[in-house]
């Protein structure tokens, strides 16, 4: 069915982004705009265009390597005439260039989220779970610690399953339920605005590739 299709060729996408994000030096993964501004060597690393030469520090995994080779997203053979990227590196530097060019300028306004879509990354067309903005493990604490009114605990965002993960490893849930209790806080954080655009652009790139081409 289309909509089976669709979830777990999402379920895929969020695999390969965040096996991926976690492989990207931790300059990329906290790259903003200050720290661009005023890093000289960061500049002259990742400076646009990106070419392979500027990606050889990425050090993917073997098994990120193997994915991308087994699911027809890179050539087999770099050797070998081919309509597909010829190295890890040809694969990411239209994704990387995507995600770079809007961390290094100055940051925009704050984006408004859509009640039918991800609260986080704002995507539409994957399915979502509701997310409890102050965790069940510790509603008793939170009201006990003058945290939050008991009638605020069932307050929820709904997340696509990628953001959803990411949330529960993004902070304990102390930190969630004392400083992230709202979609606003969550997304006023640096890193969740990184992952939530990260998360957008790996999505875009691979729907792109794989037209008219399937996953097998």
């Amino acid at each position: 069915a289309p909509e089976k299709d669709a979830e777990e060729l999402a379920e895929f996408v969020d695999y390969l982004a965040a096996e991926i994000f976690d492989n990207l030096p931790e300059e990329l993964q906290d790259l903003e705009y200050r720290a661009w501004r005023e890093d000289e060597t960061l500049q002259e690393q990742y400076s646009l265009p990106l070419t392979k030469d500027s990606l050889l520090l990425l050090n993917l995994s073997p098994s990120v390597i193997e994915t991308l080779t087994t699911y027809n997203l890179i050539s087999a053979d770099p050797y070998v005439a081919s309509h597909l990227p010829s190295s890890p590196e040809s694969f990411l530097l239209p994704i990387l260039t995507s995600y770079i060019t809007p961390l290094i300028e100055p940051p925009p306004a704050a984006r408004s989220t859509r009640a039918d879509a991800c609260e986080l990354c704002a995507r539409s067309w994957v399915p979502l779970s509701y997310h409890h903005l102050i965790p069940r493990f510790v509603h008793e604490k939170a009201v006990k610690r003058g945290w939050h009114r008991k009638e605020d605990l069932q307050n929820v965002a709904w997340l696509c399953g990628a953001c959803h993960r990411f949330v529960h490893h993004f902070k304990t849930h102390e930190e969630l339920a004392r400083d992230y209790y709202t979609v606003e806080l969550l997304l006023d954080d640096d890193e969740v605005q990184r992952w939530a655009h990260w998360v957008v652009i790996r999505w875009q790139y691979l729907v792109q590739l794989q037209e008219p081409y399937e996953l097998v």
